[in-house]
C-alpha cells in the first residue's frame, strides 16, 4: 500500500524491503491492473513495476517479514497459474507478456 505522500514506486521499493528484506531497484511500470470489489475490499488499482533480472540464489538472502510473508521463491508462468488466484495470476501473465513495451492497462488482468 502506498503511504500518504509517497510514490507508487517508492512505496514498491519499501514494500519489497520491508517484507523481503530485499533492496531491488524498482524498474519501470509494466502495467496498471484494476480490480473490482473483492472479498471486502473495496475496487483497487494495481501498479505492477519492473523488478529486474536476478539470479535465483538472490531467495536465500530473503528475510520475510513474519507477520506477512509464510513463503517466498521465484515460480515460472506456469507455477504462477496453480498456485495463485486466477485475477493475479491474469496479472503477472499480463505484465510478462508487456516486458519491453509501453505500459498496459488491464481490468483483473484482462
Amino acid at each position: 500500500m502506498v503511504e500518504v505522500g509517497e510514490s507508487p514506486q517508492l512505496a514498491v521499493a519499501r514494500e519489497v524491503q520491508e517484507e523481503l528484506g530485499l533492496e531491488i531497484p524498482v524498474g519501470p511500470l509494466l502495467l496498471t491492473d484494476w480490480l473490482p470489489p473483492w472479498g471486502g475490499w473495496d475496487d483497487a488499482l494495481c501498479l505492477v513495476f519492473d523488478g529486474g533480472t536476478h539470479p535465483s540464489a538472490i531467495t536465500e538472502t530473503i528475510v520475510k517479514q513474519a507477520r506477512e510473508i509464510r513463503s517466498a521463491e521465484l515460480c515460472t508462468p506456469a507455477q504462477v497459474r496453480e498456485r495463485c488466484a486466477d485475477f493475479t495470476a491474469r496479472r503477472v501473465g499480463a505484465a510478462l507478456d508487456n516486458l519491453g513495451g509501453s505500459p498496459a492497462y488491464t481490468e483483473s488482468g484482462i
